[in-house]
């Protein structure tokens, strides 16, 4: 259901869907105000929530940035921003040379996911092979997906992990800190102290990367 509500006297679009569940959520994806509620709740309900919360939702949509701009001619990669050359070969080949990713298929998006997933995966498998001694295992399966709301997965019952394609995007150190995250779950599948506590034996700074990694999207 569609939506528009003014806050600090600009109006911002958003989309509320209704469901069971007990409160309302809030959140800001791709820049977009989305809204989650239980059956019947009236649209002023969800207002007045929105103009509690603000100060924080419209920064949170105005600080967003995608990742990868076709119009722009940019991408991020490992946390790096590239140029964005596109060379239409009809090839779904994406080629990195100095500061510049060049493709060469004027489906840009579908080249670069191919070429993300790769190049990820060769990260991840690499990283994880380094870390799983720690967690006395000697292979996991690894999976990529692309998730709208979450970083990544573990499947301790089915020996598997699953990470978000966007981590291709975002610094190295935030990357590690999701793959410690999720193997520690072969531990402790809850969040709990004792979760918390292992993941600190093996990062102990995984605060800092945790609060980092808020302040980025997926």
């Amino acid at each position: 259901m569609k939506q528009s509500i003014i806050l600090n006297n600009k109006e911002y679009p958003y989309t509320v869907t209704f469901k069971k569940m007990r409160s309302i959520i809030v959140k800001v994806r791709a820049g977009q105000l989305i809204v989650s509620a239980p059956y019947y709740t009236s649209i002023e309900t969800i207002d007045s929530l929105i103009q509690k919360n603000k100060e924080k939702l419209i920064k949170s949509m105005e600080s967003y940035k995608p990742y990868l701009s076709v119009e722009d001619h940019y991408v991020y990669i490992f946390g790096k921003k590239y140029e964005l050359v596109i060379r239409d070969l009809g090839k779904k080949i994406c080629r990195i040379h100095d500061d510049k990713l060049y493709v060469y298929s004027r489906n840009v998006e579908g080249a670069f996911e191919q070429f993300a997933k790769e190049l990820l995966y060769q990260y991840l498998n690499e990283k994880i092979e380094a870390s799983l001694p720690l967690f006395s295992k000697d292979h996991v399966k690894i999976e990529i997906k692309k998730y709208k709301g979450r970083w990544g997965s573990c499947f301790y019952k089915m020996n598997k992990v699953s990470f978000n394609l966007s981590l291709i995007h975002l610094k190295k150190e935030l990357i590690d800190y999701v793959i410690m995250h999720e193997l520690t779950h072969f531990i402790e599948a809850n969040h709990s102290k004792r979760f918390y506590h292992e993941l600190a034996m093996r990062m102990p700074d995984y605060l800092i990367r945790q609060n980092a990694l808020k302040e980025t999207h997926v």
